[in-house]
């Protein structure tokens, strides 16, 4: 079977940062691990081939190469994901879709001709697809019904597969879940509110293939809650520490956390000695009544002021993530962010 892996374009906007990875000559700031990870988890006598769209188009001597064609999607990539659709019915390909935002709204994707949707986590639809495939069915819907995988039988992605050139940091994913319940947000309808990790071993031979592949710049950890399963997270940073160390830190890594890393100084501590630099917070907004309405109740627990400057002193730098509308907000939100990320003085804000 040969399998054409296409990962849509994301439209510009202020997140596509194409200026500033203008002036490091990338193209792209984070690869599409979802894809290759899917290929870790097909089965590895089939035949993979990577496009991302955000890189380079597909040709046409892919297109004709392909017996399947697997794409994956957020929802701000619908629109090309439709188009990319469209073309491979266009070229009589089947054609199988999976993600965050097919799983979330399977219909829209299926009113243009998907075969396949192969939706919620792969480890567990994958093998059902690979299944359909094999007995010859020519469509299918693959749902896990609620069932969360056991991530520590997650393969290591397919690495090989990307364009290493194109990109200026590589992914890597700890764990999946959050054990909050901010009401804007789909990692906890996605993933669950239970954080399941992988094991040290495992996330360090993922470090190990990148570091055989040649790869020695940023590693973005880009589970969505790094310290969701606080008591895993220090066993994998303990032995992180000791790989870095011995292979002599060629990695500096990034990640997203909540606000309550400020409480625990041992595992800020961890963190900058295996040579974490930045974290991403969502911080949201300053004014306790949005926070208090949206269930984001970790954020006002203890002063959002006082716990940037405590992660700041520990030796991260703070990435905020900031929204503006939510409902009843007061007129003004807008100044009210500005004046909190100057009197904090966070360096890189994100609305």
């Amino acid at each position: 079977m040969r399998v054409l892996l296409v990962y849509p374009l994301f439209p510009k906007t202020f997140w596509s940062y194409e200026k500033i990875l203008e002036l490091v000559d990338r193209k792209v700031l984070l690869p599409p691990l979802g894809l290759v990870t899917v290929a870790a988890i097909l089965p590895q006598d089939w035949e993979f081939k990577l496009v991302d769209r955000n890189i380079r188009a597909v040709t046409e001597e892919e297109w004709e190469w392909a017996d399947v064609v697997i794409l994956s999607a957020m929802i701000v990539q619908k629109p090309d994901l439709l188009d990319q659709i469209r073309e491979a019915k266009r070229r009589g390909k089947r054609v199988a879709v999976g993600g965050p935002y097919p799983t979330s709204v399977p219909e829209e994707v299926q009113d243009v001709g998907v075969d396949y949707l192969i939706l919620d986590e792969g480890e567990i639809t994958l093998p059902m697809f690979i299944e359909a495939i094999q007995r010859g069915d020519k469509a299918g819907i693959f749902r896990s019904n609620g069932e969360k995988p056991n991530v520590t039988e997650t393969p290591i992605p397919r690495f090989e597969l990307l364009e290493f050139d194109a990109y200026d940091s590589m992914s890597v994913q700890f764990s999946r879940g959050c054990p909050f319940q901010c009401e804007f947000c789909d990692i906890i309808v996605l993933y669950g509110r239970k954080p399941r990790t992988k094991t040290p071993a495992q996330l360090l031979a993922e470090l190990d293939y990148l570091y055989e592949l040649g790869w020695r710049r940023g590693v973005f950890m880009v589970d969505d809650n790094f310290i969701g399963n606080k008591r895993n997270v220090k066993l994998l940073l303990k032995d992180l520490k000791v790989w870095q160390a011995e292979h002599q830190y060629p990695f500096r890594f990034n990640t997203e956390a909540s606000i309550d890393l400020a409480q625990d100084s041992e595992l800020m501590e961890l963190m900058v000695e295996c040579y974490f630099d930045a974290v991403f917070l969502g911080i949201e907004t300053p004014d306790e009544d949005s926070l208090q309405l949206t269930k984001k109740f970790q954020n006002i627990r203890s002063s959002l002021a006082d716990s940037v400057e405590t992660i700041t002193r520990a030796g991260l730098r703070v990435i905020a993530g900031f929204i503006v509308g939510f409902d009843g907000e007061k007129s003004g939100a807008g100044d009210r962010i500005v004046r909190f990320a100057e009197q904090t003085g966070i360096p890189t804000t994100t609305f």
